[in-house]
C-alpha cells in the first residue's frame, strides 16, 4: 500500500492542479481520521471553490480520499493518514506542514458557526504539535480553543478530561506563569462552574487568582477575582465573598462604570445582596448594570439576559410579581436571540417563571411550566446538575402545596443527598431543600421528624447567613409555633438536651449508651453541656465531660458553657478543664492520667487530650493515656482522629500503639476512618507525606489501598514518591491479578519479599477484602496451601528478627 500511495502523491504532482491537492493532502493526514473534513478549512490557501473541487476530485480518483456531502466533505482512512505523515517527516516536511494547519484550524475554531468535527480535527493535531517544543509555543492558544468550542458543543466531560491534560502539558511545556497557561486554568475553571462542581471550581478559581496576582495584568487579575467570588457564593461562603466584590468594585458607582469585567462583578454582587435578603439595594444596582451594559455589550454577551434574571428574582423576594414576569419574559426572549432556546441562562429565565407562578399560588401551572423545563435541562446538562437539582426543588414546593406529599417526599430525599454529596451540608440550597423535607413531615403529621429537620436547618442557616436573616427568623418562628404546640398538645421527644436539663442523670447515661451524639446542638446552638452547666448539674457535667463533650465550644450567642456556669464548684471544674488543655499544649503533662473524669474531654475543635499528645509526639503519654481509658477512637469536628495525625507526624511507634489499642472488630473502621470535609484516610496523609513505613504499618493492619477520598482520589494518587508508588500499585496489581484470574500471580508475590508481602497480604480492598478473600471468593488455583507456605516463611523470618 505504502508503494501505492507514493506513486499517487508522485503522479498527482504532474497534474494541474496537483500542488494545491498534495497541499490539502498532507495538512488532512494530521486531522481526525475517518471524519468529515470540509472543504470550507482550506478556504485560506484555496483561492476559488473550482480549485477545491477539482483538488479533492483528483485525490479520489487516486484512492487517497473518499467524497461526501455533494462534494462539501471528504474524509481520510487512518492507514493512508499514517502512511503521509511517515513519509513527510522523511523528507522533511512535517513541521513545515504543521505550522500552516495551526493557524487554519485556530481561524476555523474562533469563529461562530463552526462545524462539529473541527474541535476534532484540532484535538488531532494538538497531539502531533506536542512533539515539536517550538510549535507549542505557536499554538499556545489551541488548547483554550478547543475547551471553548466543547463546551459550545455541550461536550462538557470532553472538556473537562482535555482541558485537565492540556494544563499539566502546558504547565510543564511553557510555565505556569506563561499567558496560555493561565488562560487555560481560566477555561478549566469555567467548565467546572458550567458543570456545576462548585467546591473544584472555587479551589482552582483561589489557585488561580494567586498565580494570576504574580504573572498577570490588572484584566486577568480582575477575572480571576470574579471567578473566585462568584464560586464562593455558589458555596454560600458569603462572608468570604464580600471582600472580595468590594475589593473588585472600589467607591464607583455602576453608573461610572464602563469595564465590562467590573459590571459583572456588579451583577454578581446584586445576586449576593439578594441571597441575604437585601432585595430592595440589589434592585438598584441591577437595574443600572442593564442600562450600562447596553453600552458594552458584545453579540455573545449572556450578562444582559442574567442580569435581567437577577433583576426579576429581586422583584419578586419584594411581591412586586408583574414587574418579575415582565423582565423574565424578556429575558427568556432575549436568551432565546442571542443563546439559543436550550442554552441554560435562557431556561434558567423560564424556570424563574415558574417560580414566580410558585409564589402567586398557581400550583397547577408552575407545576407543568418546571416539569417542561426539568426535561429541556436534561437534554443539555449531565445529571444532578444543580441547575436539574434547582428546578426539581420547584417542583417539591408545587408538589407539597397541592398536597402530593409522598412524591414530593421522594424527590426531596433525592435532590438533598444530591446537594449534600455535591455542596455540602452547610449550604444554602442543601438548608432550603432539608427545610422542605421538614415542611412535608409537619403536613404529614410527624411531628417529631419536623422538629429535628427544623432545629438542624435553623443552625445552618445561622452558620450560613447569620440569625438575623429572614430565612433564619422563618424557620425560627416555625421552631417556636412547634414548641407551643407540642408542649399544649403533651408531646415532647426525649431528648439529650431535655434529659441534661431536668437533670436526670440516669436517662442522660442511657441515651449516651445508646449512642447519642454528646456535642449534638440544637436550634440555638447549645450543646448538652451548656444546659448542665447553666441548670448546675454538676454530676451530669462530670459525665459529659467524661464521655468527650467539648468544654469551651460557643452556643450562637457566643457563649461557653464556663460562661453560663453558676457556683464556685462548677466554674473551678471548667477552668481546670481549660488549664489542663493548655498544660498539654505546652508539653507539661503532670498527673495528666490521674484526673479519669476528663480523659476523653474534647476542646471546641474536637480534639480531645489523646489528640494534642499525639501531635506533640509524647510516646510514653499516649500509652498511659490509653491505659487509663482514652478512646483512640475520638475524632475532632474535621473528622481527624489521632491516627490521622500520627500519620501527618511521620511517628510510626505512636501509630502502631494506637492500631494495637482498638479491638479487632473496631480496626477496620478506625484505620480507614475519613475525614469529614475532604474524606481522606490516613492513609491517604501518609501518601501525601510520602513516608513508606507508615504506609506499610497502615496496609499491615487492614487500610484499604484503593479507597477514594471525596475527590475521588486513591491514596497513590496523592503520593510522589516513586517506593509509595511502586507499593500501592504493585497491590492493586496483585488484586487485580486474583480477581481475574491471572496463573502469574504467584511469580509476583514470591518476588515481593517476605516485608512487602506480610504488607500486601493483611491490606484490603475498598470492599474490605484481603487477598486471600479475593483469590478464595474468585476461586483462584493459586491455592490456600501456596499461602499458607508463604505464611510459614514470613512467620519463620519474623521468628528469626526475634
Amino acid at each position: 500500500m505504502s508503494d501505492e500511495i507514493h506513486q499517487a502523491i508522485a503522479a498527482i504532482g504532474e497534474e494541474r492542479n496537483g500542488e494545491k491537492a498534495l497541499q490539502i493532502l498532507y495538512l488532512s493526514a494530521y486531522f481526525a481520521p475517518a471524519k468529515n473534513i470540509h472543504l470550507d478549512m482550506f478556504s485560506d490557501i484555496l483561492a476559488k471553490n473550482e480549485e477545491a473541487g477539482a483538488a479533492i476530485e483528483l485525490l479520489k480518483q487516486k484512492s487517497l480520499v473518499e467524497s461526501f456531502s455533494k462534494d462539501t466533505a471528504f474524509v481520510m482512512k487512518k492507514t493512508i493518514q499514517k502512511v503521509i505523515r511517515t513519509f513527510l517527516k522523511r523528507i522533511g516536511k512535517e513541521k513545515e506542514i504543521l505550522i500552516i494547519a495551526i493557524p487554519l484550524v485556530m481561524y476555523r475554531l474562533i469563529e461562530n458557526e463552526i462545524h462539529p468535527n473541527y474541535v476534532d480535527h484540532a484535538l488531532s493535531l494538538l497531539t502531533y504539535i506536542c512533539e515539536f517544543h517550538e510549535l507549542v509555543e505557536l499554538s499556545a492558544e489551541l488548547p483554550s480553543l478547543v475547551v471553548s468550542t466543547l463546551r459550545k458543543q455541550n461536550r462538557l466531560e470532553e472538556a473537562f478530561a482535555f482541558a485537565k491534560s492540556a494544563l499539566d502539558f502546558l504547565e510543564k511545556a511553557l510555565g505556569e506563569g506563561h499567558s496560555a497557561t493561565l488562560s487555560m486554568q481560566h477555561t478549566l475553571t469555567t467548565v467546572l462552574e458550567t458543570e456545576g462542581k462548585h467546591v473544584k471550581a472555587e479551589k482552582a478559581s483561589k489557585e488561580l487568582h494567586e498565580k494570576d496576582f504574580k504573572y498577570s495584568t490588572k484584566e486577568e487579575m480582575v477575572q480571576s477575582l470574579i471567578m473566585h467570588a462568584r464560586e464562593l457564593c455558589e458555596l454560600s461562603k458569603y462572608e468570604e465573598a464580600l471582600p472580595l466584590y468590594q475589593k473588585l468594585i472600589g467607591d464607583r458607582t455602576v453608573l461610572e462604570t464602563l469595564e465590562s469585567g467590573v459590571l459583572t462583578a456588579w451583577n454578581d454582587y446584586a445576586t449576593l445582596l439578594n441571597d441575604m435578603g437585601r432585595h430592595s439595594e440589589a434592585a438598584s444596582i441591577l437595574q443600572d448594570v442593564i442600562i450600562q451594559k447596553r453600552i458594552v455589550w458584545t453579540p455573545d454577551d449572556q450578562y444582559g439576559v442574567v442580569s435581567r434574571r437577577n433583576l426579576a428574582i429581586a422583584f419578586l423576594a419584594q411581591e412586586n410579581y408583574n414587574k418579575a414576569l415582565k423582565h423574565l419574559n424578556e429575558a427568556m426572549f432575549e436568551g432565546k436571540e442571542r443563546l439559543g432556546k436550550l442554552h441554560p441562562d435562557t431556561l434558567r429565565a423560564e424556570r424563574d417563571i415558574g417560580l414566580v407562578l410558585l409564589r402567586k399560588g398557581d400550583y397547577d401551572e408552575a407545576l407543568k411550566t418546571l416539569g417542561i423545563v426539568e426535561k429541556k435541562f436534561k437534554q443539555v446538562l449531565r445529571e444532578n446538575h444543580p441547575d436539574i437539582l434547582c428546578t426539581q426543588a420547584n417542583i417539591i414546593t408545587a408538589l407539597i402545596n397541592l398536597g402530593k406529599y409522598d412524591k414530593a417526599l421522594e424527590i426531596s430525599q433525592y435532590v438533598y443527598e444530591a446537594y449534600r454529596n455535591s455542596l455540602g451540608e452547610k449550604q444554602n440550597e442543601t438548608l432550603q431543600v432539608k427545610n422542605n423535607i421538614g415542611s412535608i413531615f409537619l403536613r404529614q403529621g410527624k411531628l417529631n421528624e419536623a422538629i429535628k429537620i427544623f432545629r438542624e436547618v435553623y443552625r445552618g442557616f445561622c452558620d450560613v447567613f447569620g440569625p438575623e436573616h429572614y430565612k433564619t427568623i422563618e424557620v425560627r418562628t416555625t421552631l417556636d409555633a412547634l414548641g407551643h404546640f407540642s408542649q399544649t398538645t403533651g408531646i415532647e421527644s426525649e431528648t439529650l438536651h431535655v434529659a441534661v436539663q431536668e437533670g436526670d442523670l440516669n436517662k442522660v447515661v442511657e441515651l449516651i449508651e445508646n449512642n447519642a451524639d454528646v456535642n449534638e446542638k440544637d436550634f440555638e446552638g447549645r450543646r448538652p453541656l451548656h444546659y448542665a452547666t447553666f441548670n448546675g448539674h454538676i454530676d451530669i457535667v462530670k459525665y459529659l465531660l467524661k464521655k468527650g463533650a467539648m468544654h469551651d465550644a460557643k452556643n450562637l450567642r457566643g457563649e461557653t458553657p464556663l460562661a453560663l456556669a453558676s457556683g464556685s464548684r462548677m466554674k473551678n471544674l471548667l477552668i481546670s478543664v481549660g488549664n489542663l488543655f493548655k498544660a498539654v499544649k505546652e508539653g507539661n503533662l503532670t498527673n495528666i492520667v490521674k484526673q479519669a473524669e476528663l480523659i476523653n474531654v474534647k476542646d471546641k475543635n474536637g480534639f480531645s487530650l489523646l489528640h494534642w499528645v499525639v501531635n506533640n509526639s509524647q510516646k510514653c503519654i499516649v500509652k498511659e493515656l490509653l491505659d487509663a481509658g482514652c478512646n483512640p477512637k475520638c475524632s475532632s469536628l474535621k473528622g481527624n482522629t489521632p491516627l490521622h495525625i500520627a500519620a501527618s507526624k511521620s511517628n510510626m511507634d505512636i501509630a502502631e500503639i494506637l492500631l494495637q489499642s482498638v479491638t479487632s472488630k473496631d480496626l477496620n473502621d478506625f484505620v480507614n476512618a475519613k475525614t469529614t470535609e475532604k474524606g481522606n484516610t490516613a492513609l491517604h496523609v501518609a501518601a501525601k507525606n510520602n513516608d513508606l513505613d507508615m504506609v506499610k504499618c497502615l496496609l499491615k493492619h487492614g487500610a484499604c489501598y484503593d479507597i477514594p477520598n471525596k475527590e475521588g482520589e486513591t491514596p497513590v494518587q496523592l503520593s510522589s514518591s516513586r517506593s509509595v508508588s511502586d507499593l500501592l500499585n504493585v497491590t492493586r496489581k496483585l488484586f487485580s491479578s486474583f480477581q481475574e484470574g491471572d496463573p502469574d500471580v504467584a511469580t509476583l508475590l514470591k518476588s515481593l519479599g517476605i516485608s512487602n508481602l506480610l504488607v500486601v497480604t493483611k491490606a484490603r480492598n475498598s470492599e474490605g477484602l484481603t487477598l486471600l478473600q479475593v483469590a478464595a471468593g474468585n476461586k483462584h488455583r493459586f491455592s490456600s496451601r501456596e499461602f499458607a507456605g508463604l505464611f510459614q516463611g514470613m512467620n519463620l523470618s519474623e521468628r528469626k528478627q526475634n
